[in-house]
């Protein structure tokens, strides 16, 4: 009972984020891709997914994400399947919000192999079938998480997790040669995360000040 008690509680309060267009902890993926992509070009290639081009430690970087501020997940794995067609892909890399375990730190990581993608596992199956055929080395980053934590408003610790995920990335691309095309595909729910850098400052200011109104509810209520 206390469980349930607990996502009640957090669905409705995602629920209001969702409806003003607030980001939630599950748009940790789309949030990292417009922080590499900053104000670079970015075109829809699927529903819902924009493309952007970067050069990053020596390599060219294709990065996918759901196309915001808007909530939505888009067909990401439409869209890389529409890629490796025309491109020659070195190695894939998935970025995706987790369940922690009781304990573990809110926005702590952990880097696996495999696509890191929830869901029904209809577009994991997209991308894990054109790359079994292509051989493709697939690295995963997730960011660990409350169930609660990623349908609500996302936490200041979540959104601080980037520079941790950024050294991550960056030992997955030494992995590759210089010249490479690597793919970073940036899974979850774009509400409230923008596609340019003014967006993106709106989303970080909005997230400390949420943060800090929820740190003075908790203060309030111990006394």
């Amino acid at each position: 009972l206390p469980m349930v008690e607990r996502m009640a509680k957090a669905m409705a309060k995602g629920t209001v984020a969702l409806a003003k267009g607030k980001p939630i902890g599950d748009g940790l993926g789309p949030y990292v891709i417009s922080k590499l992509a900053g104000n670079k070009k970015q075109k829809e290639i699927a529903d819902g997914i924009l493309m952007a081009q970067i050069n990053l430690e020596g390599r060219k970087v294709i990065l996918l994400k759901a196309r915001g501020p808007g909530g939505r997940i888009g067909r990401p794995g439409i869209a890389v399947e529409r890629i490796l067609k025309k491109n020659r892909v070195a190695r894939i890399i998935t970025i995706d919000a987790a369940a922690k375990l009781e304990g573990e730190k809110t926005g702590s990581l952990a880097e696996g192999v495999g696509v890191a993608m929830g869901g029904p596992g209809v577009e994991r199956t997209y991308i894990e079938n054109t790359v079994v055929k292509k051989n493709i080395p697939l690295d995963s980053i997730i960011v660990k998480m409350s169930h609660e934590e990623a349908i609500m408003p996302m936490r200041k610790s979540i959104k601080d997790a980037y520079p941790q995920v950024l050294e991550s990335i960056k030992r997955s691309l030494a992995r590759t040669r210089r010249g490479d095309k690597v793919l970073i595909v940036g899974v979850g729910n774009s509400s409230g995360v923008g596609n340019c850098q003014k967006e993106l400052k709106e989303l970080d200011e909005w997230v400390n000040k949420h943060e800090r109104k929820m740190l003075n509810q908790k203060k309030k209520r111990r006394y």
